[in-house]
């Protein structure tokens, strides 16, 4: 149930006022990656949320998540649920100013709804892989397809955590899953380039 209610919240977004800028985004400082914001938001005043969705109710810890996340890149905490889990939690999130936005246990959808809310989930899916695509220079690609892990690949690239934070604001996601787009990427041009 928890990914379906992210990606129902992800749809949810755009009418709450605030535009996705990053999913599943890593917070990563000197190689050591320190949490993960589960969207990397912004209003259109241009101030930054970092979302946590949870498809429960939330509790003091998810409250406790939500802050330092959102401390560590700069942004005002923001959780979605269903709801606080004891009063704990609802006296935590009013003092350190984390707004929770709760929303019901049952969410219905028509056939309509349901074929809308796939083909946007397909098209934000391809939007990530191209813009990652996008984001790969040659030597980037080339390093990412030639080294097994991420130790080889900053041996190959200076300023490798930099380079990975870029790629995953673009398309969060796993060094492999990074390794692999970078071996289809060479494909596609090794395919592409004229004889």
């Amino acid at each position: 149930m928890g990914v379906k209610f992210e990606t129902f919240v992800l749809d949810l977004l755009p009418s709450l006022g605030l535009t996705p800028l990053a999913h599943r985004y890593k917070v990563i400082k000197d190689g050591v990656e320190l949490g993960e914001i589960d969207v990397l938001a912004e209003d259109s005043q241009k101030n930054l949320y970092a979302v946590e969705i949870k498809a429960g109710k939330v509790d003091v810890s998810g409250i406790r998540q939500a802050y330092i996340n959102a401390k560590l890149v700069g942004a005002k905490p923001l959780i979605i649920s269903r709801g606080y889990a004891d009063e704990s939690a609802k006296r935590l999130a009013d003092e350190l100013e984390v707004a929770v936005i709760t929303l019901p246990d049952y969410v219905f959808l028509s056939i309509d709804e349901l074929v809308n809310a796939m083909s946007l989930a397909f098209a934000r899916s391809l939007a990530y892989l191209v813009a990652a695509l996008m984001e790969m220079d040659d030597r980037v690609a080339e390093a990412l397809s030639e080294c097994p892990d991420y130790q080889c690949f900053c041996s190959k690239v200076e300023n490798c955590d930099q380079v990975l934070q870029r790629l995953s604001r673009r398309m969060p996601a796993n060094y492999e899953t990074y390794r692999n787009l970078a071996i289809i990427r060479k494909a596609l041009r090794d395919h592409c380039r004229p004889p």
